[in-house]
């Protein structure tokens, strides 16, 4: 276990006062919404405070993992983010939507945990858990799915699955990350989602030598679970990104270009560019596979810090959308690890270099 895992830890054993006053807040919202729905009557008319204090202190005692997902950021999420500092953690948590949805039929049970996001990047954190007889081992997994829409959204969007960090690979149980990159927020809107069969994969080659040595047939998603799971959900995640408008000119591989806009966030860069010479931009430059599973990033980033640090998006991380007819392009760039935003100097894009005001 790592010192950030004990940290987490310690802190839900140890809540801080406002730690203390959310999960009271969220304790007693819980137990109206049930009340309300048995009996039309609230807890606080019912119940004396030395009574709800009573129940609070059970709570505190004996439920470490209802305690824990009133806390902000479930641990498997935060595992994922790895954010920088216990501010960073603090801030992801309060942004943090938890939807604590499940799903179940008699070929598993989908619980919808957690949604985070920001201006065009979406994480579901889900858990599944298959029929005792089913060991769920393979490297990847994904559902075969369908998005029936978000509520006021009708952009292009890509989906994608992460498999979580498996503390015990031979029981039943999965847990992921599903990412959405999407041209404009969804923030506020209700998702439906209808996944119609659990699929799994080994891990793909990393180079094209072990490619080469591989059975192609190893890492193709097979069919491990039929099952509908449809359920829909409001993604009332705080929006994490701020988004700078500098309308400069810009050289993009050859060609004059408009940067209209950067959003940042902790978990994404996105940059917006117009050009009249989009279509000739997207084909001075093709999109460069260097090793089996990995591509130039063809519009990258360099993140310069405070500190004198950088990082460029050197790879394609997220998704890259260009528009011959609107003449727009939008490029959207994950990293491993959530970055700093707080601690950014300035970000460059080709030749020019945007200074950021916090």
């Amino acid at each position: 276990m790592n010192k950030k895992v004990a940290n987490r830890i310690s802190e839900i054993l140890e809540p801080t006062e406002e730690q203390k006053e959310r999960m009271f807040n969220s304790i007693l919202e819980k137990h109206r919404n049930e009340n309300t729905k048995k009996s039309g009557f609230t807890l606080m008319k019912r119940f004396k405070p030395a009574l709800v204090a009573a129940v609070l202190a059970v709570f505190l005692i004996t439920t470490t993992a209802f305690t824990a997902s009133y806390l902000g950021l479930d641990i498997k999420l935060l595992n994922f983010l790895n954010p920088s500092s216990d501010e960073q953690e603090e801030y992801l948590a309060n942004g943090a939507y938890i939807v604590d949805k499940q799903v179940k039929n008699k070929n598993g049970t989908l619980e919808i945990k957690q949604v985070i996001g920001d201006s065009n990047l979406t994480y579901i954190l889900m858990d599944f858990t298959a029929p005792k007889s089913i060991t769920l081992n393979d490297d990847r997994y994904r559902f075969d799915s369908s998005i029936n829409g978000v509520d006021s959204y009708h952009g292009v969007y890509s989906v994608g699955f992460t498999k979580l960090e498996d503390e015990n690979p031979e029981d039943n149980k999965i847990s992921m990350v599903m990412t959405l990159n999407t041209e404009q927020s969804l923030v506020g809107g209700k998702i439906r989602l209808d996944f119609k069969e659990l699929q799994g994969a080994e891990d793909l080659p990393k180079t094209f030598k072990e490619a080469a040595a591989r059975d192609s047939k190893e890492y193709e998603f097979k069919p491990i679970i039929k099952g509908t799971w449809s359920t829909s959900f409001k993604l009332d995640f705080k929006d994490y990104s701020k988004t700078y408008t500098p309308n400069s000119k810009v050289m993009v591989h050859g060609h004059e270009a408009t940067l209209k806009s950067i959003a940042i966030s902790p978990i994404s860069v996105t940059v917006k560019f117009e050009s009249p010479y989009t279509e000739e931009i997207h084909n001075a430059v093709p999109f460069e596979q260097v090793e089996y599973d990995t591509y130039l990033d063809k519009f990258p980033v360099t993140i310069n810090y405070k500190d004198g640090s950088q990082e460029t998006t050197t790879y394609a991380t997220g998704m890259t959308l260009g528009s011959y007819s609107s003449n727009t392009t939008i490029s959207i760039k994950r990293f491993e690890k959530v970055i700093n935003d707080k601690e950014i100097k300035s970000i460059e894009f080709f030749d020019l270099e945007i200074p950021i005001i916090h």
